[in-house]
């Protein structure tokens, strides 16, 4: 018993060991990728959460006390006081709202005196009240907020609560100072994972269909009986694809319709701040045209690179050993666009799944430019066209569908 399985270890190692390609494939190429991704996922983070380190927090304020100016003053924080009167407040606020702005602060007037008067165990009327409006749907905005209430608070905090931050006033009598649009919200949390997903899901629909479809047939000899046929090798070649790309859209499809209407669910008491908006309220007829057609273009570039991969292997085991090093380049263009935001480079367009990505987030935050998405739906057209003219060059090679 000992030595047959010793005999049967020997032979997979040595076959292993033979193949350089499933070698390289299944041991060598793993390494390498997750040494990539611990070396990214730092950069990624920060791209994803972070705001540019030499951005200039601009912060609107009405009648601002010495002390608290004081305190936003170091140069570090890199505030930008904007002095404004109560007459500029609603304009301000509409600036927040479309994420013009980072910033308002409404003192009251007196503000240093009422606060030295105030005595929170004897006082008969409500503490002195700053407001802070912000938009957390704007990343320099939600960071200037964070900065300033922490800042405010720890001066609230050594006043001994002599005076209180965002509370309920006319103007807010629920207390809720965020200017961010249900739209705002709903969008920031598609954009962080909706061109990932959607991405990922026709690409996992892609791979469950290619190898066993060209490797499997490869394998059991069937492929070989038929292109002996006299049908040519480049209508097969185009059949295969288009027939397995139309499967694979379904797939995604599918998954696309059930993540859009399983959003809220997905997150917890989205219905508290979303106002009744759901997420298939954000998108127009348009909209969702284009997201069919990037769609349709991700599938047949899939599926016609799964195909070639899958034509060089010899088994179905080896061709999914060929496609796992492609789940990384495929996670990190689909994360590119939720990373980088809107680009109106016509070059960064050309570049395959991440201009997806880059389409599928300018269609939520509303800023779909035509000519940038129909660049990148044309060059994943002209790219599934050129690679399945390799399937068919592939095809008519008597040593790669032979072997």
């Amino acid at each position: 018993m000992g030595n047959v399985t010793l005999s049967v270890m020997k032979k997979e190692i040595t076959r292993i060991f033979n193949d350089r390609k499933l070698l390289f494939a299944a041991v060598i190429l793993p390494g390498i990728f997750i040494f990539i991704m611990l070396n990214l996922s730092g950069r990624l983070t920060n791209m994803m959460v972070g705001v540019d380190e030499n951005h200039i927090y601009e912060v609107h304020a009405v009648n601002l006390p010495d002390s608290v100016a004081a305190l936003l003053a170091p140069g570090e924080l890199r505030i930008n006081i904007i002095p404004a009167t109560m007459a500029d407040t609603d304009r301000i606020k509409q600036d927040i709202a479309d994420q013009n702005t980072d910033l308002l602060l409404i003192f009251p007037p007196g503000f240093d005196t009422d606060v030295a008067v105030f005595d929170p165990a004897t006082a008969s009327s409500l503490a002195p009240n700053i407001e802070i409006w912000s938009n957390s749907a704007r990343q320099a905005s939600a960071e200037a907020h964070r900065i300033v209430v922490g800042i405010v608070s720890a001066y609230h905090h050594s006043l001994t609560h002599r005076f209180s931050i965002n509370a309920p006033t006319a103007s807010a009598p629920d207390g809720n100072f965020d200017l961010a649009s249900a739209a705002d919200i709903m969008a920031l949390i598609l954009g962080t994972m909706l061109p990932m997903m959607f991405i990922l899901f026709i690409f996992v629909g892609c791979q469950a269909l290619v190898p066993e479809s060209v490797a499997g047939e490869k394998e059991r000899g069937t492929l070989g009986t038929l292109l002996v046929t006299t049908a040519s090798r480049k209508q097969m070649a185009l059949g295969k694809v288009l027939g397995l790309a139309f499967f694979a859209l379904l797939g995604a499809l599918g998954s696309f319709i059930g993540l859009m209407f399983s959003m809220g669910g997905m997150i917890p008491d989205v219905g508290d701040f979303m106002d009744g908006t759901g997420a298939m309220d954000l998108f127009t007829i348009q909209d969702f045209a284009l997201l069919f057609l990037i769609a349709v273009s991700l599938a047949l570039l899939f599926v016609s690179l799964l195909s070639i991969l899958s034509t060089l292997a010899k088994s179905v085991k080896e061709a999914n050993a060929f496609a796992q090093p492609l789940i990384l380049v495929i996670f990190l263009g689909a994360m590119g666009g939720g990373l980088v935001g809107n680009i109106d480079s016509a070059f960064v367009h050309m570049i395959p799944i991440f201009n997806s990505s880059l389409g599928i987030m300018s269609i939520i935050n509303s800023e779909v430019s035509i000519i940038n998405t129909t660049i990148g739906i044309v060059t994943n057209f002209a790219l599934a066209i050129i690679m399945t003219g390799v399937v068919a060059a592939m095809f008519s090679s008597e040593k790669i569908v032979f072997d």
